[in-house]
């Protein structure tokens, strides 16, 4: 009996323990689960593409074509109505892979090459001022030719529509494999000929694009924004002169362009639409 007391009593003393021990462990297990919730890594914050804090504006565009990004951004906040022309990237360049033409009205999608630039200026004495369209451009066209860029663009200022502060931004030469700049001429510098007649803008773009492609011996196409079609017609020709002062006059007042270059293509996009505010 006393045997099997003590049995008894030793099986009392371990289910004791046992149910003793069993919530120590629980407890034990729960701080290692929420230490690996709190070791995962913070996802990015991504910076919007243009801000403003107190008068300075901060740019930071990122994706295929940034300095586009970037001239859309200023359009939205401020109705600068700045044209936009690509140079010709070389394709298989190790140097500049060379974006892809975007979709239509996405500017800088369907392109896996990215790139990026970073650009503050100040919005001028008060924050709801209007900053300098001239010396703002020139600083952001700046910005991205300092940077690891793949095109080298510069700011021309046009007069032909007699409308003061219009603005292009050409692209006028490409980094090659040592990462020297290759200058180039841009197509719309080239001198074409047009007999001076009446005609819509849309016929005056497409014989502008079909004198382009005859005399570079590079397709140039345009895809023109339905509003534009039922414009009247203009006046717009001479003799041996820029391509891109024919499309300016040809072009109606707050309407821009966008020529894009797809690389593995070797051909350009005109796309010209009428440029608004957001």
């Amino acid at each position: 009996m006393k045997i099997r007391h003590a049995a008894t009593h030793r099986m009392r003393c371990l289910l004791r323990t046992s149910m003793m021990v069993a919530p120590v462990m629980t407890v034990l297990l729960l701080p290692s689960s929420s230490f690996a919730q709190a070791a995962r890594p913070a996802s990015r914050i991504k910076k919007p593409l243009i801000y403003q804090v107190g008068n300075a504006v901060h740019i930071n565009a990122e994706g295929p074509r940034p300095l586009l990004q970037a001239l859309d951004a200023l359009q939205g906040k401020y109705g600068w109505m700045v044209d936009y022309e690509d140079p010709q990237y070389p394709a298989g360049s190790d140097a500049a892979n060379p974006p892809a033409l975007p979709q239509r009205r996405h500017a800088n999608l369907s392109n896996s090459t990215r790139e990026s630039f970073s650009v503050e200026f100040s919005a001028g004495p008060a924050p709801d001022s209007t900053p300098d369209e001239s010396s703002v451009l020139a600083a952001v066209v700046d910005a991205y030719n300092q940077g690891n860029a793949s095109g080298q663009f510069e700011l021309r200022n046009k007069n032909e529509r007699q409308q003061a502060g219009r603005f292009a931004v050409v692209g006028i030469g490409v980094h090659g494999q040592n990462d020297e700049v290759i200058s180039q001429q841009p197509i719309l510098d080239r001198a074409i000929t047009l007999t001076s007649e009446s005609r819509t803008a849309e016929q005056t773009i497409l014989l502008i694009c079909q004198k382009l492609s005859e005399g570079s011996n590079l397709p140039v196409t345009a895809e023109i924004a339905g509003s534009l079609r039922a414009r009247g017609k203009v006046v717009a020709g001479g003799t041996g002169v820029p391509a891109r002062t024919l499309l300016s006059r040809a072009l109606p007042d707050k309407t821009g362009w966008r020529l894009l270059y797809d690389a593995s293509g070797k051909r350009y996009e005109l796309r010209v639409a009428e440029l608004r505010r957001d």
